[in-house]
C-alpha cells in the first residue's frame, strides 16, 4: 500500500498486479509512511521499508527479508494486507483509505495471477531458481495450493498471500471499498486517471516481468546458476543477474501461461475460488473503456 496525502491517493498493492512499477512511478517525496509507523509501533523509517519492497532487508526490530512478525496475524507482508486485516489491525491507516478520494487497485487475469504466484512462491521459498511454467513441478504445487486455500478463508499469511482473491483487497463484507480499480494489462488509463483525477502525471516503467528460461536452454540454467553460486562474488553475480535474465536464452513467462496445462482439477477450482475476481476484472475493464472513449471524445 501507498498513502500520497497531498493528492488524496491510496494504493492498494494487490500481490502479482504490478505493484513494484508502480510503486516507482509514484512520487515518493510525497508519500506518508507515519500512519503505517503508528500502526505497527515502528519508526517512519522502517515503515517506508515496508511500503516500498516486499524485502526488508537485514533483520532489526521484528524487519526480516521475509517479511514482519504481527501479534495476531503472525508473519505477513504489511504491504499486502487484505482490506479486512487492515481494517482490524492497522486503524490509522484504515481511516486514510476511508478518506481518501483517489483510492485505487490494479486488477489482473486470476488464472495468470495464481501461475505468476506459484512461480514466485517456488522461488521464494522452495529455491527453485528460473522454472517454466510447464515444469511437472509448477502442476504438482499447484494442486497442493488449491487444498490449502480450500481449508481457510481470508488470510494474509506470508508464504501464500500471493494467493489471496483479488476482492480481499478491493472489497470489505461486500461493498467495494477501493474507489477505483483498473487493469494491469491497460496501465494508459491509470496514467490518465491520475492525471484527470489528480493532476499527477506517472510513467510506469515496465520492468519487472517473471522470465523463464527457454526449453531448448532448460539443462543450461542450473549448471550456470551453479557455476555463478560458486565462482562468482555476490556483488559481480548481482550486477550480471539482469543481464543474464534479459539474454537469448530466457523468454517472458506470461507468454506461456495460456498454454500451461495445470490439470482439471486446479483449474475448476481456481475458477471457483477467483469467481469474484473475475466480476471485478471486468468492471476494471470497462473503466479502462470509458477512459478510452473519453480521450476520443476530446
Amino acid at each position: 500500500m501507498k498513502y500520497l496525502p497531498n493528492h488524496s491517493i491510496f494504493f492498494l498493492h494487490i500481490p502479482k498486479c504490478g505493484g513494484m512499477s508502480l510503486h516507482k512511478a509514484l512520487d515518493l517525496k510525497d508519500a506518508d509512511y507515519t500512519l503505517l509507523a503508528s500502526d505497527l509501533g515502528i519508526s517512519e523509517s522502517d515503515a517506508a521499508l515496508y511500503a516500498l519492497s516486499e524485502r526488508y532487508g537485514p533483520d532489526t526490530r521484528g524487519l526480516t527479508r521475509n517479511g514482519f512478525d504481527h501479534a495476531t496475524l503472525g508473519r505477513v507482508h504489511p504491504v499486502h494486507l487484505t482490506t479486512k486485516h487492515i481494517h482490524d489491525f492497522l486503524p490509522a491507516t484504515w481511516q486514510a483509505l476511508e478518506n481518501s478520494a483517489h483510492s485505487f487497485a490494479l486488477l489482473r487475469n486470476p488464472r495468470d495471477r495464481f501461475i505468476s504466484a506459484l512461480m514466485q512462491r517456488m522461488k521464494e521459498f522452495g529455491d527453485a531458481g528460473a522454472i517454466r511454467a510447464d515444469d511437472k513441478s509448477v502442476v504438482a504445487e499447484a494442486k497442493h495450493v488449491c487444498d490449502w486455500l480450500g481449508a481457510r478463508t481470508e488470510f494474509s499469511d506470508i508464504e501464500y498471500v500471493h494467493f489471496t482473491r483479488q476482492s480481499d483487497y478491493v472489497e470489505l463484507d461486500g461493498r467495494q471499498v477501493v474507489k477505483m480499480i483498473l487493469p494491469l494489462k491497460n496501465t494508459n488509463a491509470l496514467v490518465t486517471w491520475l492525471r484527470e483525477a489528480t493532476g499527477l502525471e506517472i510513467e510506469i516503467p515496465h520492468t519487472h516481468a517473471r522470465r523463464q528460461p527457454k526449453k531448448w536452454a532448460k539443462s543450461v540454467q542450473p549448471v550456470a546458476r551453479g557455476l555463478a553460486r560458486t565462482l562468482l562474488p555476490r556483488p559481480l553475480k548481482k550486477a550480471l543477474h539482469p543481464l543474464w535474465m534479459n539474454s537469448g536464452i530466457f523468454s517472458d513467462s506470461a507468454k506461456a501461461y495460456g498454454a500451461t496445462d495445470l490439470g482439471p482439477e486446479v483449474e475448476t477450482f481456481i475458477k471457483s475460488y477467483y469467481a469474484r475476481d473475475a466480476v471485478l476484472l471486468a468492471k476494471a475493464q470497462e473503466n479502462a473503456a470509458t477512459f478510452a472513449q473519453q480521450a476520443e471524445a476530446n
